[in-house]
């Protein structure tokens, strides 16, 4: 089966079963979806390497994720690589994943071995994205950054963890603080914002990345009175939470509150469950790659940020709030 012959059993032309398959230029859903249907239902492929070659492609883009040890304790880059992997794969796309760090992006994009970047997060003082504007790679963030021209997609940590923070504090009682985990990492930086916002000077203990840091922070802020425990991220909320009931902490666990920034499975085995901010971190790499991928196929793309949902659940009922 050839594209032809697609065309012909449809109805339709060449270039609208040839925009269906890259997801380049002007198509409606609807029709995009019947001709990927058909090829699906007639297990038709197409010749990827004949079109790299026609068009000067590799047909791969770059996925950055942190090193190992923080992508197996932090869901949100599995589900955001996941999200990626699913629209790319539609557009006959492949992932190629690449550490975060300035000198293997400059590897594969001075190489030649992709043709686009999805950057999954931001670092201070990363080089990175001044060296990508400085290329015709496409890119595009996953996060923020005050460099003008770099395309990018983020939730609105700051607002969200604001959220979040102003309903708990008006049903907790206690003195609230913040654990929260590596400062060079922008995105913790917005959300211990958020929580400055509404919370004002409550202590913020910065840099727990690990069990034993994490353990050691939240005795510095029982220490200093605090009851209300926001933790920055899943990673954080699930082992604060874990360990006061298994009485490891030597602290009752009805004696304080805690509350998550980020949501993720880790927590959802929690029972009771904390109070969190929810992301969509497949949507969020879903939509990444879809950017970049128009971006690709020459696409005037605009900056996105996605909502969030406030998720409450305490001896109220429960509160869920979605934020577009």
């Amino acid at each position: 089966m050839r594209i032809d012959d697609v065309a012909v059993a449809l109805g339709v032309s060449k270039g609208t079963v040839s925009r269906a398959i890259t997801g380049n230029g002007r198509i409606a859903p609807a029709t995009r979806q019947r001709v990927l249907d058909y090829m699906s239902a007639h297990d038709y492929h197409p010749n990827t390497i004949a079109q790299s070659l026609s068009r000067r492609r590799t047909m791969n883009v770059a996925f950055t994720v942190p090193s190992v040890p923080e992508l197996t304790q932090l869901p949100f880059f599995l589900q955001c690589l996941v999200g990626a992997r699913g629209e790319a794969t539609a557009q006959a796309y492949d992932i190629l994943v690449v550490n975060n760090t300035d000198a293997d992006v400059r590897r594969v994009v001075t190489q030649r071995k992709v043709d686009g970047v999805i950057v999954s997060r931001n670092l201070v003082d990363s080089r990175m994205l001044e060296f990508l504007l400085t290329t015709d790679m496409p890119f595009v963030l996953i996060g923020t950054t005050d460099l003008p021209g770099v395309l990018q997609i983020d939730n609105d940590n700051r607002a969200a963890c604001r959220e979040l923070t102003r309903l708990l504090l008006a049903r907790w009682d206690g003195r609230p603080g913040l654990i929260a985990g590596a400062r060079s990492h922008l995105v913790s930086r917005a959300r211990a914002d958020g929580f400055a916002d509404v919370a004002g000077n409550a202590p913020v203990v910065w840099d727990a990345v690990d069990e034993s840091s994490i353990v050691a922070a939240f005795h510095e802020l029982y220490g200093r009175g605090v009851r209300c425990f926001f933790c920055e991220d899943d990673l954080i909320s699930g082992y604060v939470a874990t360990n006061l009931r298994s009485g490891r902490l030597g602290i009752g666990p009805d004696s304080v509150t805690v509350a998550s920034f980020y949501d993720s499975p880790t927590l959802e085995a929690l029972n009771p469950e904390v109070p969190v901010v929810h992301f969509d971190a497949y949507e969020l790499g879903a939509r990444a790659a879809r950017m970049l991928l128009a971006r690709i196929g020459g696409e005037d793309v605009d900056n996105v940020t996605l909502p969030y949902t406030i998720v409450v659940r305490d001896n109220r009922p429960l509160t869920v709030t979605e934020h577009t």
